[in-house]
């Protein structure tokens, strides 16, 4: 009964390994991003109340619009309130200086954040103040892009209606008008409606090359990076890559997170393309994050976007955790019957020590008895007295060994049974919070991961018995890798046996050995630049022989 249970447990451990080895990472850059936003919007607000106070020190009006302009740009995709507070003392003072160029710029970002709040009748009015006669190439240009921000903000929001598709047809119409401006044609906005015109008129694969190229100019966090790849990603979708619009849905949404972007669209379109993949709990986990950016920022319109796909995936992550909460109960179970079970075999392995050690005493006995008989016989009694030594010395080993195993199994059981009675009083208690924080509890897993390490160890070792003999062949002199006294691998000797056998993937091996992914690559990096011959030093790892 023991050695089948030995067996499931291997099998569970081989396929978990299994799985792991093979999840993909391409979102686990996004995840990184994610768990790092309270850094990111700690540094974001450290910059704002940099500039807040750079403008309370500001002297002339000149300087003063220089920084409310700096402070609506930093606001303009993070906090909507803000950005209108900035942006509309960018009007008083332009007025007051009586600056034309610097009014005109301050009303198109007010039209834009007006758009981007959903308040499409205040952005229109403020588009209408402006005299487009007295706008500069750069502001015209950007005059007719906020103008076709607008529409595309209008179109969004009346999803599914026929206004809609006007809209858009206006969108589209307002593009091609905008190609006739004459002025700097490398300007990105320009650039972006060359490419957009490219895709109305059926050629996306072009309006795709034009983007890529105008990407090279941005890096991610900024803004426009973010605007090119989800463009990008629109396009491939139009082409049928999904596996290319994913890609750039993903670039767009780390460039959001990374950038405090927080008027977004990326990272629900990523979850709303995960749940109807099946992918539940990270789509639950990323709508989760975009309806929380829509709240901070104050748009309407991403809420209404967010409420239309919040229901079901509430509802299928529910449903999951209902199932998961009945699979735990079922594990509860099997823990308990298995605790039983242990609980037998120790009870009968007690009876059979008792056992051995009366028939044991009996021997003794017998072999006193035989002592006296024999203490005459000289040489003959000798060497019976070394068997019968050697004999008794055995059978010390044998109660030594079954004496170990006993109290193994008995703290196996107290644990595994302690384990079970604190997770089942949770439950009981319904302390979700608690048996949450349990079972992730890594205290357990790390005596475990102990246990785990050491008999991995054995079992590697006496299939190569060599192996870090071999390895230190192919290593330089003075990097060759020294075993403490006490142990048999070394962690980074552990990542090159993952590798003798077969297990190459860094995320995998990261998972393996507890390690985070950093300083897997880390010992890799290190190992080669040690080694002899760098180009093929893991292929001749994966060749040592047994």
């Amino acid at each position: 009964m023991l050695k089948r249970w030995l067996i499931l447990v291997v099998t569970v451990v081989v396929a978990a390994i299994g799985a792991s080895a093979s999840e993909p990472d391409a979102f686990s850059r996004l995840d990184s991003l994610i768990a790092a936003q309270p850094q990111i919007i700690a540094a974001k607000e450290v910059r704002l109340a940099q500039l807040k106070a750079e403008l309370a020190r500001a002297g002339s009006p000149v300087a003063r619009y220089g920084v409310l302009e700096r402070l609506y740009d930093e606001y303009a995709a993070y906090q909507y309130d803000s950005a209108y507070t900035y942006v509309s003392e960018c009007i008083r003072l332009a007025q007051t200086l009586g600056d034309e160029a610097l009014l005109n710029e301050s009303r198109l970002n007010l039209a834009h954040i007006l758009s981007t709040a959903c308040l499409m009748n205040e952005a229109h009015q403020m588009l209408n103040r402006i005299d487009t006669t007295r706008l500069s190439p750069v502001q015209l240009i950007r005059y007719y892009r906020t103008r076709t921000d607008l529409l595309i903000y209008q179109a969004e929001y009346m999803q599914g209606t026929q206004y809609a598709d006007e809209s858009v047809q206006r969108l589209i119409d307002m593009r091609r008008r905008m190609t006739a401006i004459s002025g700097p044609h490398d300007d990105v906005d320009f650039q972006l409606t060359i490419a957009e015109n490219r895709a109305d008129s059926g050629q996306p694969k072009e309006a795709i090359a034009l983007l890529e190229k105008l990407m090279r100019q941005y890096r991610s966090g900024d803004r426009l990076y973010s605007i090119i790849t989800s463009t990008m990603s629109f396009y491939y979708g139009q082409l049928g890559d999904k596996e290319k619009q994913m890609e750039y849905l993903i670039k767009s949404a780390e460039s959001d997170l990374e950038g405090s972007i927080r008027e977004n669209t990326s990272l629900r379109t990523i979850a709303d393309r995960l749940f109807d993949e099946g992918d539940i709990d990270r789509a639950y986990r990323y709508m989760r994050v975009a309806v929380d950016d829509a709240n901070f920022y104050g748009t309407r319109l991403r809420n209404i976007q967010a409420s239309r796909i919040v229901p079901k995936i509430l509802d299928a992550y529910q449903t999951k955790q209902q199932r998961n909460h009945r699979n735990m109960m079922r594990l509860l179970a099997i823990i308990s019957v298995i605790a039983l079970l242990l609980v037998a075999g120790v009870i009968a392995i007690y009876q059979l020590l008792k056992r051995y050690r009366r028939l044991n005493e009996q021997k003794k006995a017998i072999n006193e008895q035989l002592t006296k008989v024999n203490s005459q016989l000289g040489d003959t009694v000798e060497q019976l007295h070394q068997s019968n030594g050697l004999l008794q010395e055995r059978e010390k080993l044998k109660e030594e060994y079954i004496a170990r195993f006993l109290a193994l199994s008995s703290k196996f059981i107290d644990r595994g049974e302690e384990q079970r009675k604190a997770l089942y009083r949770l439950f009981r208690d319904r302390k979700t919070e608690d048996l949450a924080r349990e079972l992730k509890s890594t205290h357990s897993g790390n005596e475990n991961a102990q246990l785990f390490y050491e008999n991995f160890d054995n079992a590697f070792l006496n299939i190569f018995p060599n192996f870090v003999d071999e390895v230190n062949k192919l290593l330089q002199e003075d990097g060759k890798i020294e075993v403490k006294q006490g142990k048999r691998l070394t962690t980074e000797s552990r990542v090159l046996a993952l590798i003798r056998i077969g297990i190459t993937d860094n995320q995998s091996i990261a998972n393996i050995l507890r390690a985070s992914l950093t300083t897997i690559y880390t010992y890799r990096s290190k190992l080669k630049a040690r080694a002899l011959n760098k180009d093929d030093f893991e292929a001749r790892v994966k060749s040592i022989d047994t």
